[in-house]
């Protein structure tokens, strides 16, 4: 199994994952935990696609939604795994999976923790998100390793108020608040970025230099910069691609506005 996934995530450009066995990984939602899960494969997806200075919208946001690159990707391991496999039970996750997956991440050494809470790999550093997939078969696993740091210059931390203390939430989850006050709803409109947040990535030296991705679904289709009018004259199917069609499109007109 493991040399087959490799082959199909490497023709995705896909080009870290490891094994763990299923009891070195921390259970975070035992109720959605499929029953006799021995291992679970853990791959990174870079999706960096450049600086974008003009953009008001986070990174992660400029491409169409990565969710939708991650049922590609589940589409294409699921059908090889099945034809090699008859008798085993693939469970794919993307954000939603029963295990935490940046602990599993860091415990089959695709990278490290970083003071603000994310992971951050060798190559692609922080600008990465984590897929999984959890299977019944025995298969062989890494050795879990040892939670390793970031370098701790506290970049991140000094440019983020929340991260500070100085605030009780940060600007990326103030954005994607359905409710807000007048003064949340100010203090969002006076920063460039209206929807998520880029700054303790940004600042963090692990960051520089990091070469964009090689997946190609994430130069599709890149709005970098929107207006209220973008968002209204979407319809119903292209605003569905975006990574912030959950929060439907009044939010991000009052966040646009």
């Amino acid at each position: 199994m493991k040399e087959l996934l490799s082959t199909v995530l490497k023709e995705e450009n896909i080009e870290y994952f490891s094994f763990l066995d299923i009891a070195d990984c921390s259970v975070i939602q035992p109720h959605l935990m499929p029953e006799g899960i021995k291992a679970a494969a853990i791959w990174l997806i870079p999706y960096y696609t450049g600086p974008h200075p003009e953009r008001n919208i986070s990174l992660y946001s400029i491409s169409k939604d990565y969710h939708l690159f991650s049922k590609i990707l589940e589409r294409k391991i699921a059908s090889r795994l099945k034809s090699a496999f008859p008798d085993g039970d693939f469970h794919f996750f993307c954000d939603s999976s029963p295990i935490d997956e940046v602990k599993a991440a860091i415990s089959a050494g695709l990278g490290v923790i970083g003071r603000n809470g994310l992971l951050i790999n060798e190559k692609y550093g922080s600008y990465v998100f984590i897929g999984s997939v959890l299977t019944t078969l025995e298969t062989e696993c890494e050795k879990p390793k040892e939670r390793k740091n970031c370098l701790g210059c506290g970049k991140c931390v000094s440019s983020c108020d929340f991260l500070a203390g100085k605030k009780s939430y940060c600007h990326s989850s103030l954005t994607q608040q359905k409710n807000v006050t007048d003064g949340e709803l100010a203090e969002i409109r006076s920063k460039k970025i209206r929807w998520g947040c880029d700054l303790c990535q940004e600042v963090c030296p692990m960051n520089k230099n990091v070469p964009q991705t090689p997946v190609s679904f994430f130069y599709e289709d890149m709005k970098e910069y929107l207006t209220p009018e973008d968002i209204e004259k979407m319809s119903k199917a292209e605003f569905s691609e975006r990574a912030y069609c959950w929060r439907g499109k009044k939010t991000m007109i009052r966040n646009l506005s």
